[in-house]
């Protein structure tokens, strides 16, 4: 359709093609292009008639239209799909506490005094700063420590509580795959709902079943031998697919 054409058509009339290309209901998208509810039914039917739209609404699905392969593949896509093609395995991190010697806590702690020392024989500090900064930072270390050895005497064995970061793994959501497939049309429906996302697969044994009469396996019995003959409907969707993997390798 020409821009010329698409041009000639009114606000509300070009919001009820882009309306009716979703869901082709025309009640519907009367309504949604603002017309009232009383008289949808009615304008919707008008609006199909009308030469402009009609013409408008040929057009869009033609250039949406998908040819064979295309449709073939489509149906394979959903007839093979599974929730957990959309699941991924991801690498976290986590702190968690791990009891240890205080032993070691007092190493850390006189570790922690000689930086200190350190710091202080090349800072070059006044005496008032200089016993200002000890008060602050080496005092309590060594207060630290003489309560650590009060305890390792009372018992040689206590602990205290360290953080450590562990490596694990988590399965989450591949939702750009997720939204892609969405739409592409290979996922009926995802939504966001309060406690995360809402995904709808398409019916994968109905795919399998179109797919199954697409490939000329049954018209209305399917025939498995000279001798005997099998009701579809009552294939599983595992028989169907080992059904056609074994055309396939004819």
């Amino acid at each position: 359709m020409s821009e010329e054409s698409k041009s000639a058509l009114t606000a509300k009339q070009q919001l009820f093609v882009d309306d009716y290309l979703i869901h082709f209901n025309a009640t519907k998208a009367a309504k949604t292009a603002g017309y009232s509810e009383k008289t949808a039914y009615s304008q919707g039917q008008r609006l199909l008639k009308n030469v402009e739209i009609s013409t408008l609404v040929n057009a869009r699905l033609k250039e949406s239209r998908m040819d064979s392969d295309q449709v073939m593949k489509m149906m394979k896509d959903i007839a093979g799909s599974n929730i957990n093609d959309y699941m991924k395995i991801v690498q976290r991190e986590r702190t968690k506490l791990v009891p240890k010697s205080l032993h070691l806590l007092i190493e850390r702690k006189k570790l922690e005094i000689k930086r200190h020392a350190m710091y202080l024989d090349r800072k070059g500090l006044t005496d008032d700063l200089r016993d200002k900064y000890i008060e602050q930072n080496i005092l309590p270390l060594e207060d630290s420590i003489l309560r650590a050895e009060i305890d390792l005497e009372l018992d040689p064995t206590a602990t205290f509580d360290d953080s450590e970061v562990e490596t694990y793994e988590s399965v989450e959501i591949d939702l750009v795959k997720l939204a892609k497939d969405k739409e592409g049309g290979k996922i009926k429906s995802f939504e966001w709902k309060e406690f995360g996302p809402k995904v709808e697969m398409y019916a994968v044994d109905g795919m399998l079943d179109k797919l199954a009469r697409v490939n000329g396996m049954y018209s209305e019995t399917l025939v498995v031998d000279d001798k005997n003959k099998i009701d579809p409907d009552s294939l599983s969707d595992d028989t169907i697919r080992e059904l056609m993997n074994a055309r396939k390798s004819q």
